[in-house]
């Protein structure tokens, strides 16, 4: 599709400088649809190199159709791709309909999510992992403290990451409406899911029961799911410090998740941690990770 008819589908001006665009449309029979979707004809995802805001959004009416177009910089959409967090962008891109891509960009994404092998996989596993192990933390903590429905909520979160752990695990890549994808593939995770949910148990009773086997789920795919970070780790003769494991781009989008895994694979023996003093002698010794 030419810019200039891009421009009539949506109502919306566009230059040159625009990467890719995709076009989700309504549809009654559609089994699962956007939320951007919700009282407009269509939604056009715009992709920009980059934007100083994340995600822009802008409404036009062209005759009876109404278009939400989402301005988003390239940044952005591959995250989106990577952590699975933006369900909106995800749907956008996976099931909507090219309609500009001249350098292709569009197109080779989509056939990586296909694909869904080599890197795309093994930064997925890791991503879904470290927030896994997150999550069943918080959760061990929250019911040790007696804030029983936070540990819910956070096990249930667990229980989510598990979910697109298996499907990634089965050579899929985890769609927005992942539960549908696991129920297909038969996995533990599923009946897990259902046994916290409609048992008879209380609350409690239930929680524990899900943590116990989240901390067995996450001891045997530890290896496995963590191979990114193990290259890492071990791409150099030298040992790494948090900070700069923080800042390679693998990495980057886990602040909160990283020291958690680091730990574990410490406490497992997958990885050493060395001490050394700190440049500053009053912080005592730095500690830093090596295979």
């Amino acid at each position: 599709m030419e810019l200039s008819n891009l421009t009539l589908l949506s109502g919306e001006t566009f230059d040159e400088s625009v990467l890719g665009a995709v076009v989700l449309r309504q549809k009654g029979n559609a089994p699962f649809q956007s939320a951007l979707l919700h009282d407009f004809d269509m939604v056009v995802l715009m992709l920009h190199a980059e934007q100083e805001k994340e995600r822009v959004l802008t409404h036009t009416i062209a005759g009876e159709r109404r278009t939400q177009t989402v301005h988003v910089g390239m940044p952005a959409l591959e995250r989106a791709v990577l952590a699975g967090d933006n369900n909106e962008l995800l749907t956008s891109l996976i099931a909507g309909e090219v309609i500009w891509d001249p350098e292709g960009i569009l197109g080779e994404m989509r056939r990586d999510i296909l694909r869904f092998q080599g890197p795309l996989k093994e930064r997925v596993l890791f991503m879904e992992f470290a927030r896994f192990l997150h999550m069943y933390v918080k959760s061990k903590r929250y019911i040790e403290a007696r804030c029983t429905m936070d540990a819910y909520n956070c096990v249930l979160m667990a229980l989510y990451h598990w979910a697109r752990i298996e499907v990634s695990e089965a050579g899929y890549f985890p769609n927005p409406a992942v539960w549908e994808q696991v129920k297909s593939l038969n996995t533990p995770v599923h009946k897990l899911y259902e046994e916290l949910t409609v048992s008879t148990e209380t609350l409690e009773q239930r929680i524990e029961l899900i943590l116990l086997a989240c901390e067995f789920a996450l001891m045997s795919k530890m290896s496995d799911c963590c191979s990114l970070l193990l290259d890492i780790l071990g791409s150099r003769k030298e040992s790494w410090s948090i900070k700069e494991l923080l800042q390679h781009s693998g990495l980057s989008p886990l602040g909160a998740e990283l020291p958690l895994v680091l730990r574990k694979l410490v406490s497992r023996s997958q990885i050493r941690e060395i001490t050394a003093w700190a440049d500053d002698a009053s912080e005592g010794h730095a500690v830093r990770y090596t295979l």
